[in-house]
C-alpha cells in the first residue's frame, strides 16, 4: 500500500518540476525505483495515473525503472550483485558490505508538451 504514498509525492514533485519549467502537459515521467523499494511497479503506475486524472498529468506515460541491489565489501572491495537479501561478500564472506544500488526512488526524467 505504500505505492500509494509514493505516487502522491511523485504525482507532487511532477507538478513542481512542471511548473518551474513553464507549465504545460507533461507527457511522460521517468522513475528509477530500487527492489529494495519492494514497490510493485504496476501498482505504483495504476495509483499515478488515477491521481493524474484531471490535471495537466492526465495521460502521461510513466516509466519505470527497477534496479537491483548490489553491494561493496568493506573488508575486500568486491562489488556484488545481491541475489538472495543478505549482504555477504562471495569474495571473503564478510558481513560488513554496503548497499550500492537497489535502494533508489527517483524521479530522473520528464517530457513536457
Amino acid at each position: 500500500m505504500h505505492e500509494l504514498s509514493i505516487a502522491l509525492a511523485l504525482v507532487e514533485q511532477v507538478e513542481e518540476v512542471r511548473l518551474a519549467n513553464g507549465g504545460g502537459k507533461v507527457v511522460s515521467v521517468d522513475v528509477r525505483v530500487g527492489r529494495w523499494q519492494l514497490v510493485v511497479p504496476e501498482i505504483l503506475a495504476g495509483y499515478f495515473e488515477h491521481l493524474a486524472q484531471g490535471t495537466p498529468l492526465e495521460g502521461a506515460e510513466i516509466r519505470i525503472e527497477s534496479v537491483g541491489p548490489t553491494a561493496r565489501c568493506g573488508d575486500c572491495s568486491e562489488e556484488f550483485p545481491v541475489e538472495d537479501g543478505f549482504l555477504v561478500c562471495p569474495q571473503c564472506r564478510a558481513l560488513g558490505c554496503t548497499l550500492l544500488t537497489g535502494n533508489e526512488l527517483n524521479l530522473v526524467g520528464m517530457e513536457l508538451d
